[in-house]
């Protein structure tokens, strides 16, 4: 490995430590959500798969999906790496939004298995909880906006400074919050389309109740928390 690989690997080593010291507890509540969804891929792959309808189906697949972007998009942000971190979770994001609307609709989760693309704006279209304005603020993270870029840079007097794998709590914090918006969302989603099969294991009863419960209070706290800090800053400028 070069020197500056080796910088970079202690950049990320020393990010890694310092995330992990600062959110500890929001990070046990991620690890218990990837638990419960493989506690519930276990339980569904279990089952028989010629009972499910289209919509099932598609629902267990694409969860199986964003479960495995939420990992890789929380593993890339603890290494400091926030504008992929939220960039992954766009692209989480919409899957939730197909999962959602093909649950709800057997004849269009049939054409999905025919080859049948949605493209995403009609799909926030149908989702009643879908926000355009959340979807635009990730997909600035897609597209390579300058807004983007101030996640790894610091602009100095004379120059722009690249700050890769540098720790920064408020992007983090950004980034952990939709990571279990998503996490518990899916989950509690999940838990309504295969509630026949789900609920019948009480070992999957036990991980959700002691989960998704703790892990939604959490996000409500953080929600008046970021609404309470944002008063304080507009205020502020007045």
């Amino acid at each position: 490995m070069g020197r500056n690989l080796e910088l970079l690997a202690e950049d990320e080593e020393r990010t890694t430590i310092k995330t992990k010291e600062d959110f500890d507890a929001e990070l046990r509540f991620f690890e218990d959500g990837s638990e419960l969804f493989l506690k519930t891929f276990e339980v569904l792959s279990s089952g028989d798969y010629d009972k499910f309808t289209h919509s099932k189906d598609a629902t267990y697949r694409i969860s199986y999906r964003i479960f495995r972007i939420l990992r890789c998009s929380l593993n890339c942000s603890i290494q400091g790496y926030y504008d992929v971190g939220i960039a992954l979770l766009r692209i989480a994001f919409e899957n939730h939004l197909l999962m959602k609307y093909l649950s709800e609709n057997e004849n269009e989760a049939e054409l999905w298995f025919k080859g049948k693309q949605f493209k995403p704006w009609q799909i926030r279209r149908k989702v009643t909880y879908a926000s355009d304005s959340l979807y635009n603020e990730m997909s600035e993270f897609i597209h390579s906006s300058f807004k983007s870029t101030l996640a790894f840079t610091l602009v100095q007097t004379d120059k722009t400074k690249a700050v890769l794998g540098e720790y920064q709590k408020d992007r983090f914090q950004e980034v952990l919050h939709l990571t279990l918006m998503t996490t518990a969302t899916t989950l509690i989603w999940l838990s309504l389309t295969f509630a026949e099969e789900l609920t019948q294991n009480e070992e999957w009863h036990s991980m959700f109740r002691d989960a998704v419960p703790r892990m939604w209070k959490h996000i409500k706290t953080s929600i008046k928390e970021k609404k309470k800090k944002n008063k304080g800053t507009e205020e502020a400028k007045r």
